[in-house]
Formats: structure tokens, sequence, C-alpha cells
């Protein structure tokens, strides 16, 4: 078959393969945490801008503090500083595990903590991702990447759904927690590389609110600000409609996951085909009509129906926008820690300001209206190019 001799002609790097092993196994250990994430804030709180001061704490430091983590990548180097990230889930977990004792004062250490632990693991991820892959078979390496990320995804939360009808979050939280360190492994075998940001602090925050960058930090803002939308208040919004039931969300989640995968493999080779800038655009519409339709959900047959056509024009857009990202930050040769800098802060920046507006608005509105938000931010990826 032509798509089976595409795939063989891949030619993983040895980095690259060290890189993403251990980056399977954290989003594995996240994916069995992460969908219940904002469930156990809100049942704590009790309160929407509570569970929302959480995510604009943890955004705000990592914009201020990803500049500092660039320096400690700079000081003890690209791998070292991955594995240092690893060391900072410890706290991040234990103060979850905690969190129902004192909830204000472990979600704040959970906050700080999560934000050493991006501030030491994204720029340098994003960076050696670029350098390892290939640009001729880019699109089929992270077809491939995405799809067996996808294929753990789809047993990830129904294991953390039973884990919570079986146990509690705590027992959650040190499974994830077990999972994630498992990720040191891989990421101990990664071959050095060696990569300098050359700003300063001062000069970081200089080029992000540069002219030259604004359609781009416009781009990653919206794209920031609809991923915490749908990492946030999709979830709790079907949490609702399922009665309160994990087990009855993590199926559902798998379920749907498991319907896109095979188009996910099919996708990562057309994307070395056609340009990854017109897939974006025909994504980016896509997905904002999904978001329309999520807005009018009232049933659990609603949700099922659209979380599968959200999850197939999600593999349109994020497989060929991941991808073009990667293009762009390696195109940028010497600065492409740079480029992924400015990237990582514009994301918790657009994460930020949606939060607030959406804290203004739940006040008068129901949660349905950020469906809408995130329906119209979606457009603005297309100012990517």
């Amino acid at each position: 078959m032509p798509i089976i001799d595409d795939y063989k002609k891949i030619g993983f790097s040895k980095g690259l393969i060290s890189l993403w092993f251990g980056k399977i196994f954290l989003d594995f250990g996240s994916n069995i945490f992460v969908l219940f994430f904002p469930i156990l804030l809100y049942t704590h709180f009790k309160s929407y801008n509570l569970m929302i001061a959480y995510f604009v704490l943890g955004s705000s430091l990592y914009f201020f503090a990803a500049p500092l983590g660039a320096k400690v990548m700079n000081a003890i180097g690209i791998k070292k500083s991955i594995l240092l990230s690893n060391v900072f889930r410890i706290p991040y977990f234990v103060a979850l595990y905690k969190f129902p004792e004192d909830p204000l004062l472990y979600a704040a250490i959970a906050a700080i903590s999560v934000t050493f632990m991006r501030s030491t693991f994204w720029l340098p991820f994003q960076t050696d991702s670029a350098k390892f892959s290939s640009k001729k078979n880019r699109g089929k390496q992270f077809g491939v990447i995405f799809s067996i990320s996808s294929a753990l995804a789809i047993v990830a939360p129904i294991i953390g759904g039973f884990i919570l009808d079986t146990w509690d979050f705590r027992v959650l939280t040190m499974v994830s927690l077990a999972v994630s360190l498992v990720s040191t492994i891989p990421f101990y075998f990664l071959p050095e590389t060696k990569e300098e940001v050359s700003w300063s602090y001062r000069e970081t925050f200089k080029y992000f609110f540069h002219p030259f960058n604004r359609r781009m930090v416009a781009a990653y803002m919206s794209d920031g600000a609809v991923g915490v939308i749908g990492g946030v208040f999709w979830p709790l919004f079907i949490f609702f409609i399922f009665d309160e039931k994990y087990k009855a969300l993590g199926l559902v989640s798998g379920g749907v996951l498991l319907v896109g995968m095979l188009l996910r493999l099919v996708l990562g080779g057309l994307l070395d085909k056609f340009k990854k800038v017109r897939l974006v655009k025909i994504g980016t519409i896509l997905n904002s009509t999904a978001w329309l339709l999520k807005a009018a959900v009232v049933t659990t047959f609603h949700v099922f129906a659209v979380s599968i056509y959200h999850t197939l024009v999600m593999i349109v857009l994020r497989t060929s926008l991941d991808t073009l990202v990667y293009e762009k930050a390696a195109d940028r040769g010497h600065y492409i820690d740079e480029y992924t800098l400015i990237k990582e802060m514009a994301i918790h920046m657009g994460r930020v300001l949606i939060l607030l507006l959406v804290a203004c608005l739940l006040v008068f509105l129901p949660m349905q209206v950020t469906f809408i938000l995130a329906s119209v931010a979606t457009l603005f990826i297309i100012l990517l190019r």
C-alpha cells in the first residue's frame, strides 16, 4: 500500500524517538488526570471564579517566568533542563494529593510548582522537537507520534474515570505522578544539544510586543484561549450533563478519541504534500463551527455526536498546526528557541485574557458562552503564516 510504503521511509532520529517516547509517558500520565482536574477544583471551591483564578495564576506566573526558564536552559543545557522539569512534578502532584485539606493553600503551591515545571520543560522540548525532526518528513513523523499518543489517550480517561469511581482523587494524582516520572528514563538517553536564548529578560518582552511579531503573537494567543476553554469548561460542562459520573465521562472521552485515530495517520502523510497554512485555515473554520455546535448541546447523545465531529476537525487543525509550528521554529535556525519562547508566552497570555473575560461573563450568562468565545477566538489562528 502506498501509505504504508511512505511511512517506512520516515526515518526517525534517535533524538526524536527518545524525546517523544518520554513525552508520550508524560501525556499518558497527564491524560489520566487532566480531564478531571477542573472538576476537582470546582467541586472543592464551589465557585467558577476561584477555579478560574487558579488557571489565571498559573498562566500569569509562567508568562513572566518563561524567560527565566530560558536562562536556566542556557546554563545547564536542554537535556538537563528537561530532566529538571520532572523533579518539579513531585511537589505539583503532592500538592494536589493534599488539596482537599486546604484547597487555597495547596492550589497556590500547585500553581507555583507547575510554573517551574513548564519553565524548564516546554522551551527545551519544543526546541529539540524542531531540531530532531526531519524537514522533508515532518508531517508523517508527527502524524505517527500524535497517533501513538492518541491511542494511549483513549485508554487514559477511562482509567481515570475508573480510579475516581473506585477510589478518589488522591489515588488518581499518585498514579498520574508515577506514570509521568517513568518519562525520566527515555529523557535520560536524549543526545546532548546546545541552543541558547540570546535575549535578556527585558529584551524578551520587547520582542514579544514588537510589531514584527504581532500576527504570530495574536495567533498563538488565540490558540491558548481556545485550548483553555476546551481543557477547563468543556469537561466540566459534560460532567454535569452526565450526572456527575466520572466513569461515563472517561468512557465517552476515550470513545471519541478512538474514532479519529486512523484519520490522523492518513493526514500526517498528506501534510507533506499540501501546504500546512491552507490546512490550518480549513481547520480553524471547521473548528469554529464545532464550538458553535457545542454551545447547542443539551443531551448525552449531542455530546457524543458533536465530540466526534470536533475530534475529526481538531485532527485537521492540530496535526497541521503543530507540524507548521515545528517547521516555523526550525526555519528560524539559530533563533529557534527565541521563536519558541515567544510562542509559549503568547499561548499563556491568551489563556489569561480569555479567562478574565469568562469570569466576567459567567456572572450573567451560562457556561455555553465560553464555547461561543472559543468559536470566535479560533478564527484568529489563521493569522499564523
